[in-house]
């Protein structure tokens, strides 16, 4: 979907990726090796000439937390009053991969 949006709809602003993660390095590299590493991307590589890190800086604004918390889970309340202000469409693709998960828990992910 990052991947879409960046391609067909070069004029947006921001996109503000919640991972969770232990540190913010950890998920640069999570991002990084899971996401714009793939195939996925070649097209939009090519269209940057193999160099797109000029663009990920740009359009996307990676944010350590967890939808299960309270405000996400973000300590900077900067950075919450920003997004509370900016973004105009929330997708949520947060999912739990344990298949027995307790209900009230998987449920707080919608």
């Amino acid at each position: 979907m990052v991947e879409k949006i960046l391609r067909v709809q070069p004029n947006v602003k921001k996109l503000y990726l919640l991972l969770r993660s232990v540190d913010e390095i950890t998920a640069t590299q999570r991002f990084h090796n899971e996401v714009v590493e793939k195939d996925l991307f070649r097209v939009l590589k090519e269209k940057w000439n193999g160099n797109i890190d000029d663009l990920i800086s740009e359009k996307i604004c990676l944010v350590i937390g967890d939808i299960t918390n309270s405000n996400l889970g973000l300590k900077d309340s900067y950075l919450l009053k920003e997004m509370k202000n900016q973004i105009q469409i929330i997708v949520n693709l947060a999912a739990t991969t344990k298949f027995d998960e307790r209900y009230h828990i998987a449920y707080m992910l919608l």
